[in-house]
């Protein structure tokens, strides 16, 4: 992991990015966002790999042209400053990649709960390369997630599954991975204005998916309507009314207040699989 540290004064952002009440609004429309991201993976009837290379590929598309005029304003990348974007793309291309993986193998309840036992890995990671250990609270409300982790990863295990105990692995992975992807924006959106860095990231991620995709066969063509729609829904909703929105947060709150907050997102994840896939908890 390239060391997240970062120097000198943040470049400009918006003045309210720092208000608590833009933060609590933006977490809520965070969550409620990649709350709808197992669906619309589901819904999508293509390749994992080529679904993920599509969320980031678009999601980067309509970000660039922001990412442009913030660049007028601002520095050229230093050496350290691309790294981190390298760094942070290809953590969340490999976290995309386990975590739509694990949807082909088991339930989206199991998928959306372990993938959000980042906390763990989120808490660590910022107490070593941020120094910004959690609080007593915090380091609770994360042991409390991976008990609930654990709990929904036994139901799996009763029924002696192999393929849904290889989603929830891949759902796990994806809870590790992420973290990297977090620990990484928060050290770089101190100097970077969220379009810059998030244009930045989500291309590194689709480059790193399209190879990863050619490599493995996976079509990125020749979709039905209904499964470009579904992807057209995850690029709008989890991509950049999500994860665009967490990353515009990490300059205000640290990485571990959003990978809790986002535990949350199993909760919508789960009413939506059941009154739109049938999936019963």
């Amino acid at each position: 992991m390239p060391v997240p540290t970062s120097s000198g004064p943040p470049e400009a952002d918006p003045a309210t990015a720092t208000h608590p009440l833009v933060v609590v609004v933006g977490l809520v429309v965070g969550v409620l966002a990649v709350s709808t991201a197992a669906i619309f993976i589901r819904l999508a009837d293509a390749p994992p790999l080529a679904v993920a290379f599509w969320r980031c590929a678009l999601g980067a598309a309509a970000l660039w042209p922001f990412a442009v005029r913030a660049r007028r304003r601002s520095t050229s990348l230093d050496g350290r400053q691309r790294r981190q974007l390298a760094g942070a793309g290809l953590f969340l291309a490999a976290h995309f990649a386990a975590f739509i993986s694990s949807l082909s193998f088991t339930t989206v309840a199991s998928a959306a709960v372990l993938v959000t036992a980042a906390p763990l890995f989120v808490g660590i990671g910022a107490a070593v390369f941020l120094g910004e250990a959690p609080s007593r609270q915090t380091w609770i409300g994360i042991v409390v997630a991976m008990v609930g982790a654990v709990g929904v990863a036994a139901a799996d295990f009763e029924g002696a599954s192999g393929s849904a105990l290889t989603g929830d692995a891949l759902a796990f992975a994806g809870a590790a991975l992420v973290a990297g992807y977090l620990i990484i924006g928060r050290a770089a959106r101190r100097r970077l204005p969220v379009s810059r860095y998030a244009a930045g990231v989500y291309t590194v991620a689709a480059a790193a998916l399209l190879v990863a995709s050619l490599a493995t066969g996976s079509a990125v063509l020749g979709y039905t309507a209904a499964t470009w729609w579904a992807i057209v829904g995850l690029v709008v909703g989890p991509q950049l009314l999500g994860h665009t929105v967490f990353n515009s947060l990490l300059v205000a709150v640290p990485p571990t207040v959003i990978a809790v907050v986002v535990i949350a997102e199993p909760v919508g994840s789960t009413i939506l699989a059941y009154l739109l896939l049938d999936e019963a908890p």
